[in-house]
């Protein structure tokens, strides 16, 4: 007898800024890599707030795409974008929340149950494998969250180096004052 699989449980998304939950990965559509984006077909009704101004994308990956951009409905924060018209190769985006994968935070519900129910002897271990099309989604999440973070860590370890540079000055224009000081 074939047990239909499990499906993966969600993922939640939250507001980076606020921690309001905004969507979830059950209306999944796509993970879009070189815009560190991912697409939901839906939000829960009151989270997101759609600006009625459109805008058009100069330069990128979606050079063309006309978009109406979005934000929490709790704090303001930029979470992501809804194109209006795409190029061709970004078609399925057109009309779905496209959320910025750096402006949330998630997590999956239900993540460590495992721990707490271990499997009986006797299972039937052919239930644990995962259907192809969860785990394509799974691994396009984990990929657009990694992405996410990548910039997020750039980004910090730029700031870092400008602020050893700068640190790297005073302590240089210190020394000058010292040493010319010394020589009077």
């Amino acid at each position: 007898m074939d047990v239909p699989p499990t499906p993966p449980p969600p993922v939640v998304f939250q507001c980076a800024s606020c921690l309001l939950i905004v969507a979830d990965s059950l209306s999944w559509v796509r993970a879009t890599p070189e815009l560190r984006t991912f697409t939901l077909a839906a939000a829960p009704a009151g989270t997101i707030l759609v600006s009625d101004d459109l805008s058009t994308s100069h330069d990128g990956h979606d050079l063309g795409s006309t978009y109406a951009s979005f934000a929490c409905a709790s704090c303001n924060t930029p979470l992501g974008r809804i194109y209006r018209t795409t190029p061709r190769h970004l078609d399925d985006l057109r009309d779905y929340l496209t959320f910025d994968a750096g402006a949330l935070k998630n997590y999956q519900v239900g993540a460590d149950e495992a721990a707490r129910d271990p499997l009986p002897e006797d299972a039937d271990l052919e239930i644990l494998k995962p259907e192809p099309g969860a785990i394509a989604q799974r691994l396009a999440i984990m990929e657009t969250v990694i992405m996410a973070m990548h910039d997020e860590i750039e980004t910090l370890k730029a700031a870092m180096h400008a602020s050893s540079i700068d640190d790297k000055e005073d302590t240089l224009g210190v020394q000058h004052t010292v040493n010319h000081r010394k020589r009077q």
